[in-house]
């Protein structure tokens, strides 16, 4: 129990740090497009932290299974360098007995990516897709740029004299065209954006606006003092979203037909849904298919590197089974138990190589050399 206990926590804290390495690779090449959102539409830093947190959870579907497949290969290749491995093979423990704490690391990631799956991935990415939808409906205001004629919408062109630290916009001139047969035309000394009721709105101060049609005839002329301006698309913007991302909805919405927005849409979503609930077994399966190579047969140090290419071939095997069956799902709904039988079969296929006769193990011991 006490070697069991040692080796797991080995795993675990191996398991951890490559989970962190990997999820940071990850970081460095999925966030670019996120800072280039946030840039542009001149967003808060926390915008930026509360988008690159929110879709975490969707990486870690990935490298939480392989950070494990890792660790059981890294514990176990230094376990038996140190010939701990080959101490408990001499007191009579058996391949699967070995194997309980890579299976304990297997099932505590299946859990955890079970609970990821099924409820925080489906909240972060809401969350996610929400704070993008705002973001790229928002007024870029970084490219608002001094003395410079900037079309903010379609058919709406604004002018800025300067702006100072507080973002406080001076010498405004605005050229509206939106309404059909209308065009409106305001200056004002300063002016301000804000949100109201999700729309970007211009608020301005001390100004002038004058109307006329597309004759070019002159209409009303209005002195303000205070005047506020929304900044829609052609009269009109979507302050929420029509549809839901696949990543966001329920496991159960994913496998309805009646959920569907769009019927081509139903097999990406059917083939989805079984994912999701196949993909965190990928945990086990991975981490017990290694134990699995690592311990059947004859453990010597000499057949290590052998041992070692045979599981990274078996791990890659895995992964494209899954990738190609809910790539056929996609094509075809009728072909999702193959997802199921890719996840789950590593599994099997561990336990039957997990299940070695006591006189192998014996001969292992008898063969190994001293030095």
């Amino acid at each position: 129990m006490q070697f069991n206990l040692y080796i797991f926590n080995q795993l675990l804290r191996t398991t951890l740090a490559l989970t962190l390495v990997l999820v940071g690779i990850i970081w460095l090449f999925q966030t670019i497009r996120i800072l280039e959102l946030v840039v542009n539409r001149g967003a808060a830093v926390g915008d930026f932290l509360v988008m690159s947190v929110a879709s975490m959870p969707l990486w870690l579907m990935i490298a939480i299974p392989i950070s494990g497949f890792i660790a059981v290969n890294w514990v176990f290749s230094r376990i038996l360098a140190d010939r701990e491995l080959l101490v408990m093979q001499s007191i009579g423990l058996s391949p699967l007995q070995l194997a309980k704490a890579p299976i304990a690391l297997g099932i505590f990631l299946t859990t955890f990516l079970a609970v990821n799956t099924v409820y925080i991935l489906p909240t972060s990415f809401g969350v996610y897709k929400d704070l993008q939808f705002k973001l790229r409906n928002s007024i870029p205001t970084i490219l608002l740029r001094d003395g410079v004629f900037v079309e903010v919408v379609d058919d709406m062109t604004m002018f800025i004299g300067s702006r100072d630290d507080n973002d406080i916009m001076r010498d405004l001139f605005i050229h509206d065209a939106r309404i059909n047969n209308r065009i409106i035309t305001m200056t004002a000394q300063s002016g301000e954006f804000i949100e109201r009721d999700g729309s970007p709105t211009l608020i301005l101060q001390n100004g002038e606006r004058s109307e006329r049609n597309a004759e070019g005839q002159s209409g009303a002329v209005l002195l303000f003092d205070t005047h506020s301006l929304t900044i829609t698309r052609n009269g009109s913007q979507q302050t929420e979203r029509a549809t839901i991302d696949i990543n966001e909805d329920s496991i159960s919405n994913l496998l309805s037909p009646d959920a569907v927005h769009s019927p081509q849409y139903y097999l990406q979503r059917h083939a989805e849904g079984h994912y999701r609930i196949a993909s965190p077994w990928l945990g086990l399966g991975l981490a017990l298919l290694s134990a699995a190579i690592i311990l059947r047969g004859q453990i010597r140090r000499d057949l290590w590197t052998r041992r070692a290419s045979l599981n990274i071939g078996a791990c890659v095997l895995v992964i494209v089974a899954v990738v190609v069956s809910r790539g056929w799902v996609t094509n075809n709904a009728n072909l999702w138990p193959f997802i199921h039988l890719s996840v789950f079969a590593p599994i099997i296929i561990a336990f039957w190589l997990l299940r070695q006769p006591r006189e192998t193990i014996d001969e292992t011991v008898q063969n190994e050399p001293l030095t």
